[in-house]
């Protein structure tokens, strides 16, 4: 039998897998000794479920090796199928290998289905059981790296979307990508107002003296490099630019954006376990570096007020001042809180004299807490929307923000579409929201439905879009269910059949003589008493 290449081996000999090995055979348990530790391996042997137990209750390991029988006058593998339930409860995500002397088809099964990563015959064939070990070893770890980059960046979200100014965002994200990463160093370089240049201006595990020293100017080669990320030895990056970085020890460059445009970078230092930056590394430092960019914007949008008794005023200030128009069409729209704040969200974005984007959103609670995640919302849509952005993009992207700041028991529906007056072309997308009608002129009408599930929930979630056409005298009305579930004091709620029949009715009136007869037909209805935030827009294609 060969040994495993001198480059794998040494690479585990620097992060040496621990493996702990179960049987009541002390010449087994030799054997299987001296050949995992020829191979790299620290194992450790135990005869017993019980010392199984105190081994992982006391020390990590990267794979169990494990017999299921132990009593030598039963071969039923009982003892094994205990000892595996709970091994699950300390560690689920532990690879565990069984090797049984005494095997059945059944029995395979049942130790599969009880999560083991494979099944091994005794006597073993040396060559099968070292490739088996080391492929589980490394799902195994992958596993684990994952669910702690996971683990990492929902805390480094959490910190800083907290901080109270941008300083302090910056210096928890470095710190924090430090730690997560495994880098030695972090540098977060910004682009300044003033002269448009990127400055060092947070860092961890270097000297301060380079904060507001350490900058790259406009024009700087650098900066055409970063549409992803960047090995800073790149021979095409002039050496002065190289040695800059050199001198800061940076081995990795990640770009942070928003709608495209760079607004910073991050520079990584050496991992301190001395592997490179792999796949899950780089899909957790891609993650973040726009999280915070998002968290950038958030500050930005919300400022610094955050004391309750101006809830109102901020969640005023996250909604438009002015509904922007575009030629042909009209487009009204209302708000109506329930409370001191509320979770209602929507906003028109107009990006040039025929293009226009119109969003309309509802953050599952009311308070202070439902208008906080309000304007994360509002600040991921600011951060991504765009002309050339397609809806279901627009979703993918503003869910993944949200899927990382959302707090248990809580979600948001959304719908966002992109409309071109020119052609009268309707892009749109649905992420679990009331499904807006699209009211025809002859009294015929269509739900805007398809999309997928809500915000907040499923970080992965894949949207779907469609498009329609608008016509001349149609009616678009977007709306929350702070207008379908409107109720008498009875209980009985206002509805979609009756918002329908309400707007064929008066579907000759104009976009604000609508939405005002709808909003006004609401709180007739109620008796003026909104039990959750009302937004409704209505637009016309006249």
């Amino acid at each position: 039998m060969e040994n495993i290449a001198s480059q794998d081996k040494e690479t585990w000999r620097s992060t040496a897998p621990r493996a702990l090995i179960a049987d009541d055979q002390t010449e087994v348990l030799e054997a299987l000794r001296l050949l995992l530790k020829s191979q790299g391996y620290r194992p450790e042997v135990v005869t017993s479920p019980r010392a199984v137990i105190e081994s992982l209750k006391s020390r990590n390991f990267d794979v169990l090796l494990m017999d299921l029988n132990y009593a030598r006058d039963t071969t039923s593998g009982q003892e094994g199928l205990d000892l595996l339930a709970q091994v699950r409860t300390l560690d689920s995500t532990l690879p565990v290998i069984v090797m049984t002397g005494w095997g059945s088809v059944e029995l395979a099964v049942e130790v599969m289905r009880r999560g083991v990563r494979d099944f091994v015959q005794k006597p073993w064939e040396n060559e099968r059981l070292l490739a088996v070990l080391r492929t589980h070893v490394e799902e195994g770890r992958a596993l684990r790296k994952e669910q702690r980059l996971d683990a990492e960046k929902s805390a480094l979200i959490n910190e800083v979307s907290g901080a109270e100014d941008l300083h302090v965002l910056l210096r928890s994200a470095a710190e924090r990508l430090q730690a997560a990463a495994e880098a030695d160093s972090v540098v977060i370089f910004t682009r300044a107002p003033r002269d448009q240049a990127f400055w060092a201006t947070a860092q961890a595990g270097i000297t301060d003296d380079i904060l507001g020293r350490l900058k790259f100017e406009v024009g700087s080669r650098i900066l055409d490099f970063l549409g992803a990320a960047l090995d800073p030895r790149n021979k095409d990056l002039p050496e002065h630019e190289r040695l800059k970085l050199q001198r800061t020890k940076i081995d990795l460059i990640l770009p942070m954006k928003l709608k495209g445009e760079l607004i910073g970078f991050v520079g990584l230092g050496n991992k301190t376990t001395g592997e490179s930056y792999d796949s899950l590394d780089f899909k957790f430092l891609g993650s973040v570096t726009d999280q915070i960019g998002a968290a950038m914007e958030h500050l930005r949008v919300r400022g610094q007020e955050r004391e309750f008794e101006e809830a109102r005023e901020i969640q005023g200030g996250l909604l438009p001042k002015e509904i922007p128009q575009i030629g042909g069409h009209e487009i009204f729209g209302s708000w109506q809180p329930a409370s001191a704040v509320g979770g209602d969200y929507f906003d028109i974005v107009r990006f040039s004299h025929s293009s226009i984007a119109l969003c309309i959103a509802d953050v599952a609670g009311k308070g202070m807490p439902a208008a906080l995640l309000m304007s994360n919302l509002q600040a991921a849509v600011k951060a991504f929307a765009s002309e050339w952005m397609q809806p279901r993009d627009i979703a993918v992207k503003v869910n993944r923000v949200i899927c990382s700041n959302i707090s248990a028991n809580r979600f948001i529906t959304f719908f966002y579409c992109l409309y071109n007056a020119r052609n009268r072309k309707l892009l749109y997308t649905n992420a679990g929201h009331n499904a807006p009608v699209l009211l025809r002129r002859d009294g015929s009408h269509a739900r805007l439905r398809e999309g997928g599930a809500v915000l907040g929930v499923f970080p992965r979630w894949n949207y779907e879009q469609n498009e329609i056409e608008l016509a001349t005298g149609d009616r678009l009305v977007l709306f929350t269910d702070g207008v379908t579930e409107a109720r008498t004091s009875s209980g009985e709620e206002f509805g979609d059949e009756r918002l329908i029949g309400l707007l064929v009715r008066n579907r000759h009136l104009r976009a604000e003589e609508l939405q005002q007869k709808v909003m006004g037909a609401v709180a007739n209805f109620s008796g003026g008493e909104f039990q959750d935030d009302a937004t409704l827009i209505v637009m016309s294609a006249d």
